[in-house]
């Protein structure tokens, strides 16, 4: 177990009950930390049934946290709106009066198809969740932080996608690779206010948004859900799919100070499906 008694995190993308950003927010909990759950709690209007964290799912979750004896607070977001991410910030500095981690989990994958049918719209909605988002996210709250003087941690969810190539998610790949990079570059800017700053790449994770996944590759495809999910399954060379607390796992270290001589690292997490 690590120590983050009286840090404050922010989680976004935290709203879906069966999702990476729920395991890491309680993961944190059980750590110590306070912690703000955020998700953008509606559906998006050019993408009906895409099946976004719900207000729900993310007050949920804010009880769970609460009951281990720290706080929780959940708050919606738009990480795509720089306005509602400043209010996010502030709403978390009012309520707690500082912020120490972030964790950028909020993603996902709108529309797949190969690239000479995608949808611009589904491109362009795909990279502003992943890449802007993190980046509109971690700009706020480094602000913060380096006007804490205190150093803080900055951990950004990219993916096995981002290193390795996906058909059919052309969008998501390069936004998950984009946040890689973006990574890289924000830890060697912060690194003289003494912020880390990483990014973890997960693999075939079982959650909501990938169980969606799988089942559209198996309407595309024409077979069962069970092939495919087995399939997947077949691929990993440690022989099971990967658990949001895997991940959970991996992120309280890098919040953590065991990690303080870790930055603009890009961890994967993916039961050795991709080693590079």
């Amino acid at each position: 177990m690590y120590d983050l008694k009286g840090k404050v995190a922010i989680v976004t993308g935290a709203g879906r009950k069966a999702g990476i950003g729920r395991a890491i927010a309680l993961r944190l909990a059980q750590e110590g930390a306070d912690v703000v759950v955020a998700d953008i709690c509606r559906e998006f209007e050019e993408f009906p049934g895409y099946g976004l964290g719900m207000w729900e799912g993310l007050q949920e979750t804010a009880e769970e946290i609460s009951a281990l004896g720290v706080r929780g607070l959940p708050l919606r977001v738009d990480v795509t709106d720089s306005r509602l991410v400043d209010e996010m910030v502030a709403q978390t500095l009012d309520a707690f009066g500082r912020i120490d981690i972030l964790v950028n989990n909020a993603g996902g994958v709108v529309g797949p198809a190969p690239v000479l049918a995608m949808d611009e719209q589904a491109w362009g909605k795909t990279m502003a969740i992943n890449a802007t988002g993190t980046f509109l996210c971690s700009r706020a709250v480094a602000r913060v932080m380096v006007g804490q003087g205190r150093g803080g941690k900055i951990i950004n969810i990219s993916s096995i996608a981002g290193k390795a190539g996906r058909p059919f998610l052309a969008a998501y790949s390069a936004a998950k690779a984009a946040i890689v990079a973006f990574s890289r570059v924000l830890a060697l800017e912060l690194a003289p206010a003494g912020i880390q700053v990483n990014a973890v790449c997960p693999g075939e994770v079982d959650t909501d948004l990938q169980r969606w996944g799988w089942q559209l590759e198996a309407s595309f495809r024409g077979v069962p859900y069970e092939e495919v999910v087995g399939a997947a399954a077949a691929k990993i060379p440690l022989g099971r799919l990967e658990q949001p607390s895997d991940v959970a796992n991996v992120v309280s270290f890098l919040a953590s100070g065991e990690s303080d001589y870790m930055t603009g690292q890009a961890i994967n997490i993916c039961g050795g499906l991709v080693m590079h």
